[in-house]
């Protein structure tokens, strides 16, 4: 019984531990997420307002034919933008990404297209790695620092290989931050770019020209919309880690309860049993 008691008495003192780490990573996650919470919402009014500028400028173009939104003849290639975290201990934020990842893969697998991507974090490049997915590049350690340059070049690549028809079309998997307990994995259409229905026409004029412009004009678009998805990325990591951490706590804290009362038994248990031999070995003397 004593052997039985040190036992449980380690049991406890492990969970106590790891419960101490998981405590550590909640406030640390918790300090993070309040820093990409107010990023993201601030940059969010900008990115949509430049998203409405740039589909009243489209809507005005002339009926000349740009592949950037016209799209190609055939789709033979598609590029797709993965965005992860790069450490774990998230719940499933990581795998959810991974999941629709594969749901698209099956789907042109099933049209004939072949697949590659481009991954952002350390665990979409190595699910891929895993998987043997074709991986033309990848980036992890996405700080705050150099989030709008990664995204810059990031989108400046796509339509490069966009343009020359390396890609076909272009996608882009990440997760839009919602609140501080939800998110949703968002699948967006990069390229081409679809013209939308029923806005205002309005006649622009250009210089040098439509295609220059356009040319210098797409990847800064892209540049934000992708800057954006990278904010609202991390700030669903680390509320997603941050809910994992505390229900872990939560979880520790309900094991070291039933650890004690069980340890609490045993040690009654073997008072009652040295009482007993106390008293049967006085009986016996008498």
């Amino acid at each position: 019984m004593a052997a039985n008691m040190k036992e449980i008495k380690e049991r406890i003192d492990s969970v106590k531990s790891t419960s101490q780490i998981t405590n550590a990573m909640n406030i640390v996650s918790s300090t993070k997420f309040k820093k990409f919470q107010v990023l993201t919402l601030k940059s969010r009014s900008y990115a949509e307002t430049l998203d409405i500028a740039f589909d009243n400028l489209v809507a005005g173009l002339k009926d000349n034919k740009f592949v950037i939104f016209d799209g190609k003849s055939q789709v033979k290639k598609v590029g797709i933008i993965v965005m992860t975290s790069d450490r774990g201990l998230c719940g499933s934020f990581n795998s959810n990404t991974h999941r629709k990842l594969e749901e698209m893969r099956r789907n042109f697998q099933k049209e004939n297209k072949e697949i590659s991507v481009i991954t952002i974090g350390k665990k979409a490049k190595d699910y891929c790695k895993t998987r043997n997915i074709d991986v033309d590049s990848e980036y992890t350690q996405m700080i705050p620092e150099t989030m709008f340059e990664k995204a810059k070049k990031i989108s400046e690549d796509v339509v490069q290989f966009y343009l020359d028809d390396y890609y076909d079309e272009v996608y882009l998997i990440y997760s839009k931050f919602v609140s501080a307990v939800e998110y949703n994995i968002q699948t967006e259409k990069l390229l081409p770019i679809e013209k939308k229905e029923g806005l205002p026409t309005k006649e622009y004029m250009f210089d040098p020209s439509e295609d220059e412009v356009l040319n210098a004009f797409i990847p800064q678009v892209l540049n934000i919309k992708l800057y954006q998805a990278l904010l609202e990325n991390s700030a669903s990591e680390h509320s997603a880690r941050m809910s994992a951490m505390k229900q872990a706590n939560d979880n520790a804290a309900d094991m070291i309860k039933k650890l004690e009362v069980q340890y609490n038994r045993e040690r009654q248990g073997l008072i009652t049993q040295e009482l007993t031999e106390i008293i049967g070995g006085s009986s016996g003397v008498q």
